[in-house]
This record gives C-alpha cells, structure tokens and sequence, in this order.
C-alpha cells in the first residue's frame, strides 16, 4: 500500500498534468478573450510519475496552501527544470507572479513561451514580467508577437494593450514601451489610444492630450477618442473647455448616439439638467426603446420637474419588467409629488427589493401617516424587513418622526427607548430622542442625552445648538447656554437656526440689541415662524409694538397655525 502522501500526490500530479488545477491569476487575458489561440498546442513530453516527482508536487502545493510562497516556487523551479512540461512550468510562472518572485516568474515566463510559443497567455504574461523587470527591448519585442496574434478590431487591440500594462506599477516603463511601439506603427490608433489612456492613469495629462490629440487628427470623429479627450481635460479640472468640445462635436456630428449619451451624462454631472434631458430626448427620438436612456432620461425629468414625461419614460420601463423596483420606487415619488397618495402606496409596494425597498416602506408609512392613518403607517414599519443594523435604525426612526409629527410624544418617546436597548448610545437616537424630551418639557432627559453626544463628539453643532437654546429657554443658565450656542456658531457661522438661538440666548441675557442683530440676520436668511416669533417678541419688549405685529402677520400669512407665533402673540399681548 502506498503512503497516503504520495497517493494524494498522484492526484495532484494527474490534476495539474491533465490542466485541471487551478492556480493564482494575474488579471491577464485569456486568448479566449482575444480570439483563438494560433498554435495547436505544445508537444508535451512523456513524463513519468515518480515518487521523486510526486513527492515534490506535493510538498509545493501543500505549501501553497499553507501560504509557504517561496517554498512552492522553488518547488515548481526545480519541476519545470527537472520536466520541461509546459503545463508545470505555466502553473510555476502564474505562482511565482502571484508571490511577486519577479526573477524566478521571469525565467519560467520564457521557458513557457519557448515550449508553448503561440501560447496568448504567456506571451501576454512574459511581456509583463519584462516590464516589471525593466528590460523594456525585449518586452517590446514580446508585445510584437502578441499584438500580431490579438483580434483585429480597435476595440480589442487597445483594451489588451490597457489590461497588460495598465496594472503595472512601473507606469514609465509602460509608457516607454507603448511609446516604442508607437514609434514602430505610427498609423496603430488602438495604440495611440491605449498611450493616452496610460497616460492619463498616470496623471501624465500634458502626454495624454498630445497623444489624444494626434490619434484625432488620424480618426477626427471616433467616439472613444472624443470621450478620451473630454476625460483628459475634465482630469486638468477645464471641465468648461471639456463641454464646449464635446458640444461641438455632437452638433458636428448628430448621429453618433454615444457621443450624445456622453454629452447628455457630463451635463448632469455639472448640474445642467435641462440641457441633459434635451440630448436624452434626441437619443429617444432614434432609439425610443433604449432602456438605459429610458431610465436616466426619467430620472432628471423628475429632477426638473417634468413630472409627466418622467412617468411616460418610467411606465413604459416598468410595462416592459424592466427595473422593475427602481421604476416602481420612482412612479411612487411621481404620485406622492402629485399627492396621489393611494397611488404612491401602491407603486411603493411593488418594490420588493434592492437600495430603495427600505425607502419606499418609510415613504408609504409616510404617506398612511399623513392621510391620518397612524396605525397602519405604524404596522407598515414594523412588517419591513430591516437587512441590516442600519436599516433598523432607520426604521426606528421613521417611526419616532411619524408619532412626533402628530403629536404623540410619549410614544415617541416609547420607540426611542426600546430602539436605544437595541442600538445602546446611537447619537441619532439619543439627540432625536433629546427632541421628544423637550417637547414634553424633560429638560433633564434632554440634557443627559445631549451631553452623551457631547462626551464622544465634542463638536456636534446640533446637540451643541440644542443644548444651549433649551437651557436658555427653559432654565435661567443663560452662561452655560451661551457658552454651548458660541461653540456652534463657531463651527457653522452663517447658519440660521444657530443665529436664532444665539439671538435668543442674548435676548434672555437682557441683551436686547445684540440679540435683534442676530435674529434680524436669520431672519433674512429664512423667514420660519419660530424665528418670527422670537424677533417678534424682542421687536415687543423694546417698544416696537407695530414692527412686531407686523413681522408676526408675515410668519402666519405663509404658517397660520404656527403655535410658536400664536403662542406668542397671546402672551405678550393679553
């Protein structure tokens, strides 16, 4: 019987020289990706299974996967020595790589292509290894044959010459390479572009426009080209001069649909939806059944509002089974915009999947809430499937906002307890649960929640802003409340609710003017019914009666039921 070693070892050895094993890949191309292999293959040696042989393939890939590297090259080293078997020496040369045992991978690699010469892989990986190694002559010559074996379209050619070398960290030497082929086949676009391309990754931008430049003075119109350049510019931050290119060659040349999409997504990224939408109408106009268009082109018709084509676009989508929880997610905002609120609902509920199922379960809740239907939005909530920590918390607290917007804040307050027992010292939900605390006049809850934030971000402008404007408002700590209020004005100085509360901390301080100062200012930047009413109310106290009346009558024109103003206005003018 033979030891257990070695009869695992013959397996190994039949596996690898029946080209069943695997091993570590380089993220080069395979000739299947290229077009078919020209040779019929190596002529592969007799080899004998002997112990010797089975004992050192098992001692290689053992070590292998125990991550003993160096072990298994060595291993294969002496195998390919030993074998001259092209399948050994291939599986030694991809080890040897993946361990970054350049020189040793460097002679397998040339053993590999002087048995297998027609083999695409290697001379694809051997041209690598002569870059890593810096002999660029002859990985010029190496690029020379597998060029000559590579498919004949551009496309091919260019995205073999961007995965062979655009991994390398010697990014000059792979330039210098290119650049010498170039010099060789000045008229090879797929290698002008391929350069440009390089070079733009390496952030030689200068390099990458001359060459894009060149290749389109060879192919004026090509599509890739033009996009290669508008990403060469937008990568020298001329995103200006990158549109007024593409624009131009898009009017120039109006059919090329892909240089349209490009056009119309670069508009978006610029905040220029309008323009974008117009370029997606003109690409539907040629292709009114091209999904991808379909979907952005509805996405920034809702973005600017053209509620109806946005619908047509997503409809005729959704019709279709295509994107399904996307465009389902999307006809439910559209409906909830146009306050179809049944609608919505049931365009929500269709989502059953994907980044924006958790969004649509809140928005229908949501939507139950504001129809009045506080239980159902509630038991929506809870038969969502949360998929992660994060998805609870958000649930959590859609389900506090909803109770708190219809006044049910020990409820509230219920949700925001239970929640914190299950995701102990969240600071949303301690500060959201500070917020509920005030409305039910806790001001000691509140502060201990704020404070918690506090003790483990120091600078959070809310718990800071919230802190300070309660304990001015609700207790006579006005130095305290002073002190938390300067410390977020400091960290956001040209923000309005923090120049409220300052106005108001001032204003309980006795400091009448520096306050109308402050809450003059906010008021101009937003003119909410709470800071109404607390400018309101300095204007009153200094003697102001009329500039106050009339700054109340503007809040409640725009809020009529603001409690803050209404409130106000009963106590001071009784």
């Amino acid at each position: 019987m033979k030891p257990l070693g070695l009869v695992f070892g013959s397996f190994l050895a039949i596996s690898i020289l029946s080209g069943c094993a695997s091993a570590p890949q380089q993220g080069v191309m395979t000739a299947t990706d290229e077009g078919e292999r020209v040779s019929k293959g190596p002529n592969l040696p007799n080899i004998e299974l002997t112990p010797e042989l089975l004992h050192e393939l098992f001692v290689a890939e053992i070590a292998l996967q125990r991550g003993q590297y160096l072990t298994t090259v060595k291993s294969y080293n002496r195998l390919a020595k030993q074998t001259n078997d092209s399948r050994l020496v291939e599986r030694g040369t991809r080890i040897a790589m993946f361990a970054r045992e350049y020189q040793t991978a460097l002679e397998l690699g040339k053993q590999w292509n002087e048995l297998d010469p027609g083999n695409f892989d290697a001379g694809q990986i051997l041209t690598a290894l002569l870059v890593k190694t810096g002999d660029y002559d002859a990985a010029l010559e190496s690029l020379e044959q597998v060029m000559q074996h590579a498919a004949a379209d551009e496309k091919s050619r260019y995205m073999l010459m961007i995965r062979l070398f655009g991994r390398e960290q010697d990014q000059d030497g792979s330039l210098e390479v290119v650049q010498r082929y170039i010099d060789r086949h000045p008229d090879d676009s797929a290698a002008l572009y391929a350069y440009a391309q390089l070079a733009l990754r390496a952030g030689k931008l200068d390099e990458a426009e001359q060459t894009v430049d060149l290749l389109l003075e060879k192919k004026p119109d090509w599509a890739q080209a033009v996009i290669l350049r508008t990403r060469v510019l937008q990568a020298d931050n001329r995103e200006t001069a990158a549109l007024e290119y593409i624009g131009e060659v898009v009017t120039r040349n109006g059919k090329d649909l892909e240089l349209r999409v490009h056009y119309g997504r670069m508009l978006v990224d610029v905040d220029r939806p309008e323009e974008a939408l117009e370029q997606f109408r003109k690409v539907l106009k040629v292709e009114p059944e091209n999904d991808d268009i379909l979907f952005v082109a509805g996405l920034v018709a809702l973005r600017v509002e053209q509620l109806d084509e946005a619908q047509d676009y997503f409809l005729r989508l959704n019709d279709r089974a295509v994107r399904v929880d996307e465009t389902g997610f999307y006809l439910g905002r559209i409906e909830e915009i146009k306050e179809n609120y049944p609608r919505a609902i049931r365009w929500y509920a269709s989502v059953s999947r994907g980044e924006n199922y958790l969004n649509a379960q809140i928005r229908s809740a949501l939507l139950y809430a504001r129809e009045g239907d506080v239980v159902s939005a509630r038991a929506h909530l809870h038969a969502a499937q949360a998929r992660s920590p994060g998805q609870k918390l958000r649930l959590f607290l859609a389900e506090g906002e909803i109770l708190r917007d219809v006044g049910h804040f020990e409820e509230a307050l219920s949700v925001y307890n239970h929640a914190l027992e299950e995701i102990p010292g969240n600071t949303e939900l301690l500060y959201a649960r500070a917020m509920v605390a005030e409305r039910l006049g806790q001001v000691d809850r509140l502060e201990r929640d704020l404070l918690a934030i506090l003790e483990r971000e120091p600078d959070h402008v809310d718990a800071l802003n919230s802190l300070g404007y309660t304990l001015a408002d609700r207790t006579d700590r006005f130095d305290e409340a002073y002190a938390y209020v300067k410390r977020a004005m400091e960290l956001k100085p040209d923000t309005f609710y923090i120049m409220d509360s300052m106005g108001w901390v001032l204003y309980r301080q006795g400091k009448l003017d520096e306050a109308l100062g402050y809450l003059k200012k906010a008021f101009e930047m937003n003119n909410d019914a709470e800071i109404a009413a607390h400018l309101g109310e300095v204007l009153w106290v200094k003697g102001d009666h009329e500039g106050a009346r009339d700054i109340w009558q503007k809040a409640l024109e725009q809020t009529p039921e603001s409690s803050a103003v209404l409130n106000t206005i009963k106590r001071l003018e009784k």
